[in-house]
């Protein structure tokens, strides 16, 4: 063929079932995407506030080998420990944040993810005094408002910790 005599070919319009599975893939790599941005987030918050509390279970003479799990580790500070720096509302706040970051990493149930999150939401407003800071919980996606609650626990632990180191070097 000469050419100047190119034909311009026109691509086929797609069918309605390639139509369809463009829009179900678009879809399914958005959830995968927000999953994946979700589960990042929030195993990646958990593991730094873990590591706080091996800190403070290390100050109070544990060995943290002893509480392999998030909930064991929590049941001692929280039960045995107690420090007053802490609380219950705020133990009872990084455990409902554990139970997203479960439902997170052995189930994807992304209904009870949602469950979940909006625990984590409704106890981290009840400890939450009227203000800016309340209606930016209000407004955060549950994957924010999961980790913010987690990093804002994370703060008492290590305010604990220090508290521990500085008494007992008072004591020494």
């Amino acid at each position: 063929m000469a050419e100047d005599q190119w034909v311009m070919m026109e691509e086929p319009e797609p069918t309605e079932q390639q139509r369809l599975f463009e829009e179900t893939h678009k879809r399914s790599m958005e959830l995968v995407r927000r999953i994946e941005h979700m589960m990042l987030t929030i195993v990646k918050t958990q593991v730094i506030i873990e590591g706080f509390m091996i800190g403070l279970l290390e100050a109070h003479g544990r060995d943290p080998q002893r509480f392999f799990y998030t909930g064991k580790k929590i049941e001692e500070l929280r039960d045995k420990i107690d420090p007053p720096e802490v609380g219950r509302p705020i133990w009872e706040l990084l455990s409902l944040c554990s139970h997203v970051r479960n439902e997170l990493v052995h189930s994807l149930n992304t209904v009870k993810i949602k469950e979940k999150s909006d625990k984590v939401r409704e106890a981290y407003l009840a400890l939450t005094p009227d203000g800016p800071r309340k209606q930016g919980i209000k407004d955060m996606d549950d994957t924010n408002v999961v980790a913010d609650a987690l990093r804002h626990s994370g703060g008492f632990i290590v305010i604990a910790t220090d508290a521990k180191i500085a008494a007992d070097k008072k004591k020494a």
